[in-house]
């Protein structure tokens, strides 16, 4: 994207006063680097769950039901203090030291030696991730003008996308490369993390030279968790749009809880039970996830002329039936590695991608003028309880019954949902005095 000789426009976006192209260009590779980087663990983890801990294959899942539980109670309390901090020393600051805290959690992240070292980790990684993630959406915020918000967060959302594909093919494969050249299983991961937190610390350097210096005037109105969850619940008594705009949060966030978590490790024990070497595992293993991952890329401009012209009801309960056609589908799978699998992961991607974004359009769409930041903060946390609810069940199911398992239960709740809108929409239709789309 060429930078505008206009100060205030940098491509097709307009940027507010004093923001220069640089930082418009750093706040794009943050864009980039960001979720791939936060990914980067899920990809690892089942790695180092075989390689430091010797945790059994028929045990795994728990476990990392147990560690999505740990980073989801971590960020729930960084993402508020990371905010505030940042109101006060600045968002470069935060988003550096973001890096860094995620780079220290990379490196001692294959030093565990037990459950409990490595739930010491997952928090200190979830401290990075915490702040870089929530500096992402705040700088973009800051930079860009209100009326080009669309256009930056459809642009933000393709280079996330590209970063968690790039990385994950990238930082995925670097074990069996390195076994390959003679390392042990166990050091290989060592020098994966290793690399991943190499660039961590670039990152860190690159926030702090490129973007912009100083404390914003403009802070985030920041309410209290009490009046939020009062607001939040007057909101949906008042208006039922918004009882199925926070169930479809706490499912499609969950979505991405279950796809990140244990499409990895499904493909790696796949591959295992296949007699692959670790290293070649994990090499194997990412397939399902990076072909998902690859299929919600460009899906997203799909969905949105669909819910551009669509009735937000309609559009929602459409997103979130194809979610549950997605995630249901991988009932038929046998073998994740299979070349037969690989159409209906691409199925899971849309699936994922469609439920997320429905999501996000009916809540924009119904959130009250008055009161709409405690709303949309009452949303965000329904989406956040559903990814500490389905990403720990998701492992107890994943062990017990079949990997296959935690997708099938988000496909049911996906439907549930679904079948909720269309109910609402028939109502709506049936009552003397319409509702708007």
């Amino acid at each position: 994207m060429a930078a505008s000789k206009n100060p205030e426009r940098f491509g097709i976006l307009a940027i507010e006063p004093g923001v220069r192209a640089g930082h418009m260009w750093t706040a794009l590779y943050a864009a980039f680097v960001n979720i791939g980087l936060a990914t980067t663990v899920a990809v690892m983890t089942p790695y180092v769950l075989s390689a430091n801990l010797g945790v059994p294959l028929d045990r795994q899942g728990s476990v990392l039901g147990i560690l999505n539980l740990v980073n989801e109670v971590a960020l729930l309390f960084v993402f508020g203090l990371a905010g505030a901090l940042a109101d006060r020393v600045g968002r470069r600051a935060v988003y550096a030291i973001g890096f860094l805290a995620t780079a220290a959690g990379y490196l001692l992240f294959p030093l565990a030696t037990n459950i409990w070292d490595l739930s010491l980790y997952k928090v200190v990684y979830a401290i990075g991730i915490g702040a870089t993630t929530g500096m992402l959406s705040t700088i973009l915020a800051d930079y860009v003008k209100a009326r080009d918000r669309g256009k930056i967060v459809a642009l933000s959302g393709i280079l996330n996308g590209l970063g968690v594909v790039v990385l994950a093919l990238a930082i995925g494969k670097l074990p069996a490369v390195f076994v390959g050249q003679g390392m042990d299983e166990k050091t290989a991961g060592q020098a994966a993390l290793a690399i991943a937190a190499a660039l961590c610390l670039v990152s860190a350097a690159v926030m702090w030279l490129g973007l912009k210096p100083g404390v914003t005037t403009r802070s985030v109105e920041r309410v209290k968790l009490s009046t939020q969850l009062g607001v939040g619940v007057a909101a949906a008594k008042a208006n039922p749009r918004i009882v199925l705009a926070y169930a479809s949060a706490f499912v499609a966030r969950g979505d991405l809880a279950i796809v990140g978590a244990y499409a990895i490790a499904w493909g790696k024990k796949a591959a295992l039970e296949d007699g692959a070497s670790l290293a070649d595992a994990l090499d194997q293993g990412r397939i399902p996830f990076i072909v998902a991952q690859s299929a919600a890329l460009l899906w997203p401009v799909v969905v949105a002329l669909m819910i551009d012209k669509a009735h937000r009801l309609t559009a929602l309960a459409a997103c979130m039936l194809l979610g549950a056609v997605g995630y249901l589908a991988t009932m038929f799978i046998d073998d994740p590695l299979s070349k037969a699998a690989l159409p209906l992961f691409v199925l899971l991607g849309v699936g994922q991608i469609s439920a997320f974004i429905g999501s996000q359009a009916l809540i924009g769409k119904e959130a009250p003028e008055e009161g709409r930041g405690a709303v949309i903060g009452f949303f965000n946390l329904c989406g956040a309880f559903g990814i500490l609810v389905l990403g720990t069940l998701g492992g107890v199911l994943f062990d017990v019954i079949s990997p296959a398992s935690p997708f099938v239960l988000v496909g049911i709740l996906n439907a549930a949902v679904g079948l909720g809108c269309i109910y609402l929409r028939l109502k709506e239709a049936r009552s003397p005095v319409a509702q708007e789309a």
